[in-house]
């Protein structure tokens, strides 16, 4: 197994949470839990920019603009949107994983440290950093689910 096996994986139960939202309230949606990103809505918009941030930027080079929150109220507006959003990035990312994966995983990049501290990482390191950044957060959506009274799907890859 490699990145081209991993992130269908993510992906697919990305969309499985998002499936498990399907009836959470507006309200539910928004509600901020005091963990994580705080909300539902404001943890999809975590997990999928972070996505978009180190593939756009730091693996492509491109310019990365960060949403403000209008931009979240806007492409997260609910789980339905939220999925769409997650297609548009997931998009990029495949052509990603099938551009560098695996002869130009070795390749160094320039980026920022969790502390904003300039540092280098291998693509390898990028796209590793990505899958268990996601990995972390899937858990923090079951409790969040399970906290407003929901079903939390298991989200195991097997």
């Amino acid at each position: 197994m490699d990145y081209r096996d991993w992130f269908p994986m993510l992906w697919r139960e990305r969309h499985r949470a998002l499936d498990a939202c399907r009836d959470v309230t507006a309200e539910e949606w928004r509600r901020e839990h005091g963990f994580a990103s705080g909300s539902l809505q404001k943890l999809f918009a975590h997990i999928v920019e972070c996505e978009r941030g180190w593939i756009t930027e730091e693996v492509l080079g491109g310019t990365f603009v960060r949403l403000d929150e209008a931009g979240i109220d806007r492409l997260y507006a609910d789980p339905a949107s939220t999925r769409r959003r997650s297609e548009e990035i997931t998009a990029a990312t495949q052509r990603v994983v099938a551009e560098f994966v695996p002869a130009r995983l070795h390749e160094q990049r320039s980026g920022l440290t969790r502390d904003n501290s300039p540092g280098t990482f291998t693509v390898e390191e990028i796209l590793l950093h990505l899958c268990t950044h996601e990995l972390r957060h899937q858990g923090q959506i079951q409790a969040m689910l399970r906290l407003l009274g929901k079903k939390a799907p298991n989200l195991d890859w097997i």
